[in-house]
């Protein structure tokens, strides 16, 4: 299949998919569509795509998914590895959690402060009378 075919089916853009090729997630096609110079996709590439996105979803960096990658195909991962895997990424994902409600209860504190700050100063303000 052509990489607009390719694209269409798996939701990565053409550039996405070329870098992929790059960095080695996805093998480069060694054939062509006969009679062109157009890369000739197999099946194989948009299973693994589909694998790609489905890592990308849960957390896992680029680097991460290729370690997945070739773990999978020297039939070196099982479940329980991909469980711990599962479970460092988890720990990293509450670990950022905690950090964000830190940082938005520190933004509600500020919004309130400014709210009072600003309440303050209407209070402040001299009573303007109206002449006669």
């Amino acid at each position: 299949m052509l990489i607009g075919h390719l694209s269409k089916l798996s939701g990565f853009s053409k550039d996405t998919i070329r870098f992929y090729e790059k960095i080695g997630l996805i093998s480069v096609p060694g054939q062509r569509k006969v009679n062109t110079c157009y890369k000739d996709y197999p099946k194989e590439t948009l299973d693994r795509l589909r694998v790609i996105k489905k890592y990308k979803a849960l957390g896992f960096t680029l680097e991460e998914i290729r370690e997945l990658l070739v773990l999978q195909s020297i039939k070196v991962l099982d479940i329980a590895k991909l469980i711990g895997l599962m479970e460092i990424k988890i720990t990293g994902l509450d670990e950022q959690i905690e950090k964000l409600h830190a940082a938005r209860m520190q933004l509600n504190r500020e919004k309130q402060a400014l709210y009072e700050k600003q309440i303050s100063r209407i209070i402040e303000l001299p009573e303007m009378r109206l002449a006669a």
